[in-house]
């Protein structure tokens, strides 16, 4: 018999790979919401899992869960056990938001922000922990996912000073306003300024850990967020939140652990799928990097520093886009005593060099924005030249950041 020798594969070409893109992305219109569905963790037994690792036990110990790519990390002889359990089956339903979150924060549960994460491959999330006695466990649940940017700080009305306390009835951790406390409050809308989010889709409060929601102080930063989800039970912080965040403006509801406000002028979006187009840990592509005055940012994100005497400095990237209509970044130029930068990005055709579309805007030393713009829809090779060059005469250019720039 003849001994079987496998074939090497056979490369797809140019057209045949824009024929299957089309395909897929006219499917994605009619099962948008199942293919959601399909994204969100398997309804397993979390409380039989978890309750088999700590049962007769304390300390650390480890949780593998099929719908998670990583373990939990849950201390045994605690509340974190029931705290994980709630998480991972309030998230694999998706929390029965109306619409896809690309910008998630959680305040005080990161097992949720951990869940969501495997609910949302194309989110962004930040998790706040601002317990101290908690920041090594929120460690160690966040670090291996990639999409989860962390703070250890409060996160509320900016200079509250705070302090720990133990709640009486529940043993767990409160935090309280208290002049003399040594914990500080970062402002919400400073923590969202330095992640380049002017908006966001969805903000989870504990209200343990947030007592600041009391100050109508906050209600400014508060409206960055499509949907609020405040969890009940703590002090009643969603009641007072709910005579300050009304109709007309927004529209409250029930979960099972939470109170919803959504923001009824956010109105409704359509779902989209984010392609990065710089990742350093993801699939290789091909680029055309300048000798110098750029450096990564983090593994998705880059910066650009154009040299004096108006020359520009460039950097090209190439991917496939299967039938992308917008464009995203977020731009902030470092605050430093430089010239406004102008960035102008092109999009052409790889295999022909036929010009798609170019924009260009003008950002100022300390400026951060989130910068989106629409696109033909396209499909194909796509070569995207990040153009950088000083703005006013010829002064020096600063170091401008381009965080997750992505298709959509």
């Amino acid at each position: 018999m003849e001994e079987f020798q496998p074939r090497p594969p056979v490369a797809l070409t140019a057209a045949m790979r824009r024929d299957i893109a089309r395909r897929l992305a006219a499917g994605e219109g009619n099962a948008g919401a199942a293919a959601a569905a399909d994204r969100r963790p398997v309804a397993e037994d979390a409380a039989g899992l978890v309750g088999a690792a700590v049962a007769g036990r304390i300390g650390l110990v480890s949780v593998a869960l099929p719908s998670l790519a990583y373990p939990l990390w849950i201390r045994a002889g605690s509340g974190d056990a029931a705290a994980a359990i709630a998480a991972v089956r309030e998230a694999g339903g998706g929390l029965d938001l109306p619409f896809l979150p690309h910008r998630i924060m959680v305040i005080g549960d990161a097992y949720l922000a951990v869940a969501l994460a495997a609910s949302y491959p194309d989110a962004g999330l930040v998790s706040v922990e601002p317990v101290p006695d908690r920041a090594r466990l929120h460690a160690l649940n966040t670090l291996p996912w990639r999409r989860i940017a962390t703070v250890h700080n409060p996160v509320g009305v900016a200079g509250t000073r705070l302090s720990v306390f133990t709640d009486p009835a529940t043993g767990g951790e409160l935090l309280v306003a208290d002049p003399n406390g040594e914990i500080a409050t970062l402002g919400l809308g400073q923590v969202l300024r330095h992640f380049g989010w002017q908006d966001a889709d969805l903000l989870v409060i504990d209200p343990a850990v947030c007592p600041d929601l009391a100050n109508p102080a906050i209600d400014g930063d508060l409206s960055a967020f499509r949907r609020i989800m405040v969890r009940v039970g703590a002090a009643g912080a969603e009641i007072a939140l709910a005579d300050r965040l009304a109709p007309p403006a927004w529209r409250a509801g029930r979960a099972p652990r939470h109170v919803t406000f959504d923001r009824a002028a956010a109105g409704p979006r359509a779902s989209s799928r984010r392609q990065k187009v710089f990742d350093l840990a993801g699939e290789t592509i091909a680029c055309t990097m300048p000798a110098q005055g750029w450096r990564p940012a983090g593994e998705t994100g880059f910066c650009l520093a154009p040299p004096a005497g108006g020359e520009a400095v460039r950097l090209a990237l190439r991917c496939f886009a299967a039938g992308a209509s917008g464009f995203e970044a977020g731009l902030r130029l470092l605050p430093a005593p430089v010239a406004p930068t102008r960035l102008a990005i092109g999009f052409a055709a790889a295999d022909t060099g036929r010009t798609i579309h170019r924009a260009a805007r003008e950002i100022r030393p300390g400026e951060s924005v989130i910068w989106r713009f629409d696109l033909p829809v396209f499909f194909g090779e796509l070569e995207i030249v990040f153009e950088a060059t000083v703005a006013e005469g010829n002064g020096q250019g600063g170091w401008l950041e381009l965080h997750d720039p992505a298709l959509l």
